[in-house]
């Protein structure tokens, strides 16, 4: 048709009469057909895509009428290239321009039928609207092209950055599975360059089978993922991570070199699994165990195969289950990225202990969330610890308050008063809202304060860790009392000086107390003095004493021998000169017997007192080691008419002292009298048993003579040692020998002790001291 007014007239029918109705019309072709651009239409509201529709078809209609053909179409197409237009520019495909243009001139044709013509001026309208859609189908498939070359530009650009930057290798394969295409950074780890890999088949023995058995499967149309080997020139063996994926040639894979990632994970999780101080595992998005590590063994009880595949709130007691806390845990975590809580936990054995549970999400690169990491650590030593030091605080914060002995209270850092006890009230007087608040100093003296004392002992406390001291303190109703005063620095963790703690004891009672001991002392050491000389003129007076009682019993003894051996000669002489007379007479025989016993008694007694008045002289003379094994063998042999007449048996153990430094003689004398004593005085009943034994410490040694004899009565052990004491009649004797051993003894700087019971026996202890020659061996 070559008058174009048929085309206008037509156009303009159409954009009066039937506007409205051509867009509802295409509206409701746009949502029966399955395009993929009719879709995304129809998310909008039906009175957009209306208004959209309607404006469309009134700028085609009026581009035919004012005869400005495609005018507004190309404008459009502008706007949609810039991105300004209601369509994004990448939801057009070639497919979605073709369907916009189908449905417009559906929809214009459907109206001919309306339109009052002859066949043949239909058949033109028909062919000049064909004309016109199908230019402007063209115009918009050549926007759609200049737009998927500019961008297929872009993405080449990226290709090309991400293979010459990132170590990833792009592979293509034809359908018969050989490499038609390689390149990438990741190449360079394998020692290879761009196309070195190109024409190997998938079939190839430098091929891993896993890489072949995946590369077949995509070859068959599916996408596969995996992890692959792959051999280097130098012939070390490097993981990848590879993606496959078909395409109408075969395949194309990107393969990333994952080696060093692998091993890092590889020595994190034996790292992980070897630590037995934290319970370490993973979970999967819902909760569930999916790693197990030898710390949450031992924490938790359970083992690897019982617990993997288990819900992790199988830790967790029925009340926190209830309260839906281990998913709300997890929702934490995925909210914040971590989620850190300390509670109650269970073991297998349903024992429970305090845990400190760190959870963290774990999200891939699109950050979608993959799972979690949970680490518990068994915190019930610490907790228990903390609770102990929260009741020891509370118990000690109540002690303090309650003493009422010291004034216990904190101090600033500056001195000023930051708490207050009892005690502190008692002694000082203020109730504790008066002193909060102020300065220590306000307890001592103006003297004190003008000297700056109290700031001096802050420092002093500060330098030292404390400061003590002892002086006069002022009470609140200005009286004064005698203090003694303890002030500790204390530190936070860091070291920091954080205050002062200050204890305060009254001691005015216990000064007044050393004022009058110090007195009474001086007095007490006078009359001490005093005593002591004294004592010391007793102890001379004492001395010459006993020496005039030495040198008498010496010269006694000395002198009497004399007179007896006259008088024993001139009893001898007037018996000889009485001659038969004194024999026949019986009287007078009896008479010279009794002269006879008692001269020899007097030669006894005044051996005795010779022996006596030599132990002072020999006490420190001739000083030796002495075997106390054989000088009993030697009393033996002395007394052995004794030992013989009586049955007795002497015994001796010696292992511990077997010799002993003193003087022999003494020494002999000493177990000579307590072994001729034992049998002296045995017991009718039986054989006399006389043991000797010796014990020896580090500075005495022990003597000790026990028997079986009569035995001794309670009241006379004290009285056995006197001169000329005895206690049996049958028995002979002078009573001196006890009396010499513990004079020797006494001399000697000893002791002798005695138990008995009388009918069974006693004890005799003589304990001497060391000599300086056992001392030093």
């Amino acid at each position: 048709m070559n008058n174009p007014n048929n085309l206008k007239s037509y156009s303009a029918f159409l954009l009066k009469n039937y506007i409205e109705d051509l867009s509802k019309d295409a509206i409701a072709m746009t949502k029966k057909m399955n395009f993929s651009v009719c879709r995304f239409l129809m998310q909008f509201s039906e009175e957009t895509l209306y208004a959209h529709t309607k404006r469309g078809f009134e700028d085609i209609l009026q581009d035919i009428i004012n005869d400005t053909p495609f005018q507004a179409l190309i404008e459009k197409i502008a706007l949609w290239k810039d991105g300004k237009s209601l369509i994004p520019r990448n939801t057009l495909s070639i497919s979605d321009i073709t369907s916009i243009h189908y449905i417009r001139k559906a929809v214009l044709l459907d109206f001919l039928k309306y339109y009052e013509c002859s066949k043949t001026e239909l058949i033109g309208l028909v062919k000049e609207i064909s004309d016109y859609f199908q230019t402007s189908t063209e115009l918009g498939l050549k926007a759609v092209e200049e737009i998927q070359t500019e961008e297929l530009g872009d993405k080449n650009e990226i290709i090309h950055g991400i293979l010459s930057s990132v170590p990833v290798i792009v592979t293509k394969l034809n359908k018969e599975g050989k490499i038609t295409y390689s390149a990438g950074k990741g190449l360079e780890s394998l020692g290879h360059k761009e196309n070195d890999l190109k024409n190997i088949s998938i079939h190839h023995d430098y091929i891993f089978p896993e890489n072949t058995e995946n590369i077949k499967n995509a070859l068959k149309g599916n996408s596969v993922t995996y992890l692959g080997r792959a051999k280097a020139v130098n012939g070390e063996i490097r993981e990848f991570q590879n993606y496959f994926i078909p395409d109408n040639n075969g395949a194309i894979g990107f393969s990333i070199d994952v080696t060093e990632r692998i091993e890092v994970e590889k020595r994190f999780q034996n790292f992980i699994d070897v630590v037995k101080d934290y319970a370490i595992f993973k979970l999967t998005p819902d909760g569930f165990i999916s790693s197990w590590n030898e710390g949450a063994e031992a924490l938790k009880g359970y083992e690897k195969n019982e617990i993997i595949g288990k819900h992790f709130s199988i830790f967790y007691e029925n009340d926190l289950k209830e309260k839906h806390f281990p998913e709300y845990e997890l929702e934490q975590a995925t909210l914040h990225g971590r989620f850190e809580t300390e509670g109650i936990r269970l073991r297998k054995d349903g024992s429970r202990f305090w845990a400190n549970v760190i959870i963290t999400a774990l999200f891939d690169e699109d950050k979608n969330l993959v799972g979690f990491t949970k680490i518990t650590r068994d915190l019930t030593e610490r907790k228990l610890a903390e609770e102990r030091l929260k009741r020891s605080e509370e118990r000690f914060r109540s002690l303090i308050e309650d003493v009422k002995d010291y004034a216990i209270f904190l101090l600033e850092p500056d001195g000023t008063i930051a708490s207050w006890n009892e005690g502190a009230k008692r002694i000082k007087g203020y109730n504790e809202d008066e002193i909060i608040g102020k300065h220590f100093s306000i307890f001592y003296t103006e003297e004190k304060k003008k000297q700056k004392y109290p700031e001096y002992e802050l420092v002093q406390a500060a330098k030292h860790g404390k400061f003590e001291d002892e002086g006069l303190r002022v009470r609140k109703d200005g009286s004064t009392f005698y203090a003694n005063v303890l002030i500790t620095a204390l530190h936070d963790t860091s070291g920091k000086l954080i205050g002062f703690s200050k204890i305060t004891r009254d001691l005015t009672e216990r000064k007044f107390l050393e004022e009058s001991l110090q007195s009474m002392n001086a007095d007490l050491e006078n009359m001490v003095k005093e005593r002591t000389d004294e004592l010391l003129k007793t102890i001379k007076e004492l001395q010459r004493i006993n020496n005039d009682l030495d040198n008498f019993i010496y010269t006694a003894s000395h002198d009497l021998k004399a007179p007896i051996s006259n008088i024993e000669g001139l009893i001898s002489s007037l018996f000889e000169e009485l001659g038969e007379i004194s024999s026949l007479n019986v009287d007078l025989r009896e008479i010279k017997t009794m002269i006879d016993v008692s001269v020899e008694k007097f030669q006894v007694t005044i051996k005795d007192l010779t022996e006596i008045a030599k132990i002072q002289k020999e006490s420190l003379e001739n000083v030796e080691l002495v075997g106390l094994s054989e000088l009993i063998d030697d009393v033996k042999i002395t007394i052995s008419d004794q030992i013989s007449r009586n049955n007795a048996e002497i015994i001796y153990h010696l292992d511990d002292c077997n010799e002993i430094k003193f003087v022999r003689k003494n020494l002999k004398s000493i177990i000579y009298n307590l072994i001729s004593n034992s049998i002296k005085y045995r017991s009718p009943e039986r054989n006399p048993i006389v043991k000797i034994m010796c014990s020896s410490d580090e500075y005495f040694n022990t003597i000790i003579c026990q028997d079986n004899g009569l035995g001794i009565k309670a009241e006379n052990i004290d009285k056995i040692f006197n001169m000329f004491k005895r206690f049996h009649d049958h028995v002979e004797g002078s009573g001196v020998g006890l009396y010499i051993v513990k004079r020797i003894i006494e001399n000697a700087g000893g002791r002798i002790d005695v138990e008995s019971v009388e009918g069974e026996g006693s004890i005799f202890k003589v304990i001497l001291p060391k000599g300086e020659l056992e001392l030093h061996s």
